[in-house]
């Protein structure tokens, strides 16, 4: 997901859709947190009562939900007119589509072990 976000970025111009950029930047930051959580075993080391699959699981939907709306806003945002830069934003759109097939297939697999934690009551 983290080659898909940096593409998202480095194809999409803030001056068709800064809310795409936005969406791009702000789940890349929060996936490389995440990565850092686990890669670092924080979440071992930190003794707050946190279920860690439930949170990466609402912060996963959450990206998911907001790069659905922000490929549509790009790709609508480039129907208007062909100038410079439009095949980039094109480029982008398609890789937003790919991101959120991405989120959502890891928001699946993160509801399917927060449904198998709490059927066995277990708290990640």
């Amino acid at each position: 997901m983290k080659v898909l976000g940096i593409l998202c970025m480095a194809l999409a111009s803030p001056w068709y859709s800064t809310w795409f950029v936005f969406v791009a930047v702000t789940s890349f930051i929060t996936t490389l947190i995440w990565s850092f959580v686990y890669l670092l075993s924080i979440k071992e080391v930190i003794k707050i009562p946190i279920n860690w699959v439930l949170s990466e699981l609402i912060s996963t939907s959450i990206e998911t939900f907001m790069y659905l709306i922000a490929f549509i806003v790009l790709f609508a945002a480039t129907a208007g007119y062909y100038a410079y830069g439009y095949g980039s934003n094109v480029a982008a759109a398609v890789f937003g589509i790919f991101n959120t097939v991405a989120y959502a297939a890891s928001s699946f697999l993160l509801f399917k072990e927060h449904r198998g934690s709490t059927a066995t009551g277990q708290v990640a």
